[in-house]
């Protein structure tokens, strides 16, 4: 394989891995914009061991800033 063939097929794989980050980021948002006030503020303060995950918890701190709350 050449380094260009090579050099394309990371290409491609990055941008698929990126897609799909896109996605469950997307699928997240959708989640946790349903969500109230409330549970997004205890979303975005759940930080312990078997918490949410920091991708929830800085959606769910952006959707209260959206909405003009805030997870203080």
């Amino acid at each position: 394989m050449s380094f260009w063939d090579k050099a394309l097929e990371v290409t491609k794989k990055t941008g698929e891995r990126v897609m799909e980050e896109a996605q469950e980021i997307q699928r997240t948002k959708q989640k946790l914009d349903s969500m109230s006030n409330d549970e997004l503020i205890k979303i975005a303060k759940n930080d312990g061991f078997w918490g949410n995950s920091p991708r929830e918890r800085k959606i769910a701190v952006a959707i209260l800033r959206s909405r003009g709350a805030s997870s203080s």
